[in-house]
């Protein structure tokens, strides 16, 4: 056995483990973790057999060592899910307490039709990323400048299991959350966090990784006072907004004849149009399907390559209004009264695509997504979809890219990014964020909150940027998206919620 061995192990085992750390790729968590245990086999049994007599001692030395490292961890250390959007796992001893809260089961509880003021500054937000599902807000109505202007916190509240957001109505703060075996719709109230009512499913979604409860943001119509809820198994609901009574409810997956769920849960938001509510599906086999608002009938269904993360949006480009949706290997847009297919873009790629397609001009569409799957800008000028470029420079796994002129600006594998639309190349990255959530507030800002918990205020440019304020809001793990309703900002993760009252300018 060469003596020069174990230096030769670290080397190569060592710069690989440098090289994946140092350039955010994707699999570096897996990378650490196989290298770590190639390096020490290996140097093990460079160790048990590198003299001769008494190889067979040592070997079974290493042997052992390794059945109690085993052990070790298989009796006395508990897998915790990942403690991060690398999915670094988190591990605590056996013995340890869950750090989780406890939350009261709820079961269903309307309530009474009496209406609630909104209060002063409170804007609707009925969607996930906003009014119209694009990620842009109306200009900031607060002061920015947090250190001289601290938000005022409105009240917080532990809150159920599950990565939802909330949609905002009134005086009304929609989520979803698991409690217990219950997959519950929740309604609070924006004035001071108490819980108006309760939908209860008995359903549980759950996965080692992510952990349990549903995925999505519930839709309002606040013209029709409706709310319509899809949970990580795929039940979708049709609520009354006031009292939070059911009127109807569908199986998404098996109205889809969907072999099976996602991987990783039912995470997208319904699209609510004039006539219908529109789902994407399972993991194969129909792509969109549509139910009559009034009732929950089937309208339509369309498409046969399964749906992803990503929620069906409404979009423009040529000025012809479809629905554009991030399916499993494609990217698809579909006639809203009836969902003949339009045009299909192929985006094949195994891993999840949970990004939301943003239109960035007349004709444009920019795409993105990670796990090694590049990005693109597609052009529709002529009808047919034709990608201008493919880029890896917006790596965003679990968010969405804002366009700001002709750049977008976009979480790259944690760190926050500026690539010039034009070529897909990468102008400047900078700004540890881990992998948060973004909406844009009016030109020129977006909001982040950060997987850390904290929520801060950028203003991106192509020249650099500047973090103009930091709010330092939870205190856990955080993937859920905020909510910025006028001069409301309400934030959440699988433990707690909090509501901040902005100051106004």
């Amino acid at each position: 056995m060469p003596p020069l061995f174990p230096l030769i192990t670290i080397l190569v085992l060592g710069g690989g483990l440098l090289y994946f750390w140092m350039t955010d790729h994707v699999m570096r968590s897996a990378a650490v973790v196989v290298n770590s245990v190639l390096l020490l086999a290996s140097n093990g049994l460079w160790w048990a057999l590198r003299r001769r007599g008494c190889r067979l001692r040592r070997l079974g030395i290493l042997v052992l060592v390794g059945m109690m490292i085993g052990a070790f961890f298989k009796f006395a250390v508990r897998y915790e899910g990942s403690a991060d959007g690398t999915a670094w796992p988190q591990l605590a001893f056996v013995w340890q307490k869950q750090d989780r809260p406890v939350v009261p089961e709820l079961r269903d509880a309307p309530a009474t039709n009496a209406t609630t003021a909104a209060p002063a500054g409170a804007r609707d937000m009925p969607r996930f990323l906003g009014e119209k599902g694009d990620g842009v807000l109306p200009a900031a109505e607060f002061q920015t400048d947090w250190a001289a202007h601290p938000p005022r916190e409105v009240w917080r509240i532990q809150i159920g299991q599950g990565w939802s957001g909330f949609a905002v109505a009134g005086a009304r703060a929609i989520t979803q959350e698991q409690r217990g075996e219950l997959e519950c719709v929740t309604c609070y109230d924006l004035n001071d966090g108490k819980l108006l009512w309760s939908h209860t499913d008995k359903a549980l979604f759950t996965e080692f990784m992510g952990g349990d409860g549903p995925r999505a943001t519930p839709t309002v119509d606040v013209a029709t006072g409706e709310v319509f809820a899809i949970g990580g198994t795929g039940l979708l609901n049709c609520l009354e907004l006031a009292t939070g009574k059911k009127k109807w409810q569908r199986g998404v997956l098996q109205d889809c004849a969907a072999p099976k769920n996602l991987e990783w849960g039912k995470s997208s938001s319904p699209l609510l149009t004039a006539a219908h509510v529109i789902c994407s599906g399972g993991d194969s086999g129909v792509s969109l399907i549509a139910y009559h608002r009034a009732d929950g009938r089937i309208a339509w269904k369309s498409g046969q390559d399964g749906g992803s993360y990503a929620s069906p949006v409404l979009l423009t480009p040529g000025g012809v209004p479809q629905i554009v949706t991030v399916n499993r290997n494609s990217v698809s847009a579909h006639d809203p009264a009836d969902g003949k297919t339009l045009w299909t873009f192929d985006w094949p790629g195994i891993f999840p695509k949970v990004g939301q397609p943003v239109q960035t001009g007349a004709n444009r569409l920019l795409i993105t997504s990670s796990y090694g799957l590049k990005s693109h800008l597609i052009d529709l000028q002529n009808g047919r979809p034709a990608a201008l470029w493919g880029s890896s420079a917006l790596r965003t796994k679990f968010s969405s890219a804002s366009v700001i002129g002709g750049h977008a600006y976009a979480i790259d594998e944690g760190t926050f990014c500026c690539a010039d639309l034009e070529t897909g190349e990468r102008v400047w990255r900078e700004g540890r964020y881990g992998y948060g959530q973004q909406i844009r507030v009016g030109d020129g800002l977006i909001l982040i909150l950060a997987e850390k918990g904290f929520a801060a205020l950028v203003r991106a440019t192509p020249k650099g940027l500047d973090e103009i304020a930091r709010l330092e809001a939870l205190r856990s793990k955080t993937w859920n998206p905020p909510t910025l309703a006028g001069r409301f900002l309400l934030l959440r993760n699988d433990r707690e919620a909090v509501c901040y009252e902005l100051t106004a300018k």
